[in-house]
């Protein structure tokens, strides 16, 4: 299968919703006004944003007045100027010369699939990598179940610590763990928090200090996983969680069960952060390398136009 078909498959709810809403509008109308309005209402229900919708309506404005444009190349001219926006946050993990241990931390709201993401991407890592997962959510003791699980099913090494310890304590100690037996790679897992909470995401303040202190190097990677299904809450997700420890990576997960797929191109047009992943399924293999044009294309079931 291949990765536009996947895309294709996993985004399907947004991409029907898209595809149905704007044929029913548009198909053998003439583009005016009254046309080019209620395809912007429909691009900002997909969550999509404000922003981003009256940047593509004022392109098929532009594109309009020329001349008369199909249905498939109005959709067409969409995918191509939401690739436009998204093209640049396109980013893959960089893997070589590894200041080891590495250290990726993730960090996202209750739900948003931090643990699962881990567990998925500790399997892609292991295939050439030496990996550490670190279960710094010890606050749940279904947490902890939860990552070790993946970690059986990923074959992967966990550091857990004893129930209810602090979390910073157990990420320094997983830290000295992987400098001591020589990881290339530690993966933090830790608890979801409410981004208003000031209390709990000071935590993660804590957490990413003692990491540093303990290996005297900048944290790789702190990823910023998010729930595509919560639609434009995201973009303030991204922005609270930024403020207190610097996100420099996002994962997009759930993008198979939500008609609200648009809302991460709300937060890559307002903000430079690079897109390494996107959840599109619950199996182990489920988390693909974020492309542009594969996700741009599939927003609007252009399957054949790559």
């Amino acid at each position: 299968m291949s990765l536009l078909v996947k895309f294709k498959k996993g985004i399907s709810k947004s991409s029907n919703y898209l595809k149905k809403n704007i044929e029913q509008i548009v198909l053998n109308k003439k583009i005016d006004e009254k046309i080019l309005n209620e395809i912007e209402d429909v691009l900002i229900s997909a969550d999509l944003g404000t922003e981003v919708s009256k940047k593509l309506v004022n392109k098929l404005r532009y594109e309009g007045a020329k001349n008369d444009i199909s249905l498939k190349d109005l959709q067409l001219l969409l995918a191509k100027e939401i690739e436009k926006i998204l093209l640049s946050k396109e980013n893959t993990l960089d893997l070589e010369n590894l200041n080891r241990p590495e250290v990726y931390i993730f960090v996202g709201v209750n739900g948003s699939g931090k643990t699962t993401t881990i567990g998925k991407l500790a399997k892609k890592l292991s295939l050439k990598n030496k990996i550490m997962i670190a279960a710094c959510d010890t606050f749940r003791a279904a947490a902890v179940e939860q990552i070790r699980e993946w970690s059986k099913m990923s074959k992967i090494d966990l550091y857990e610590g004893k129930a209810s310890q602090d979390p910073a304590s157990v990420a320094f100690q997983a830290s000295e763990k992987a400098k001591l037996e020589n990881y290339d790679i530690l993966l933090v897992d830790t608890a979801g928090r409410l981004s208003n909470n000031k209390d709990l995401m000071n935590q993660l303040s804590k957490i990413k200090n003692v990491i540093n202190k303990s290996l005297n190097n900048e944290i790789k990677y702190t990823f910023l996983v998010l729930d595509a299904s919560t639609g434009s809450n995201i973009l303030n997700q991204f922005e609270s969680f930024n403020s207190i420890i610097g996100i420099n990576g996002l994962i997009i997960t759930k993008l198979d069960g939500t008609a609200k797929g648009g809302a991460l191109v709300s937060v890559a047009l307002k903000h430079d952060i690079p897109i390494y992943f996107i959840g599109l399924g619950e199996g182990i293999d489920d988390l693909y390398s974020f492309q542009a044009k594969e996700f741009s294309l599939s927003l609007f079931n252009l399957i054949n136009e790559k």
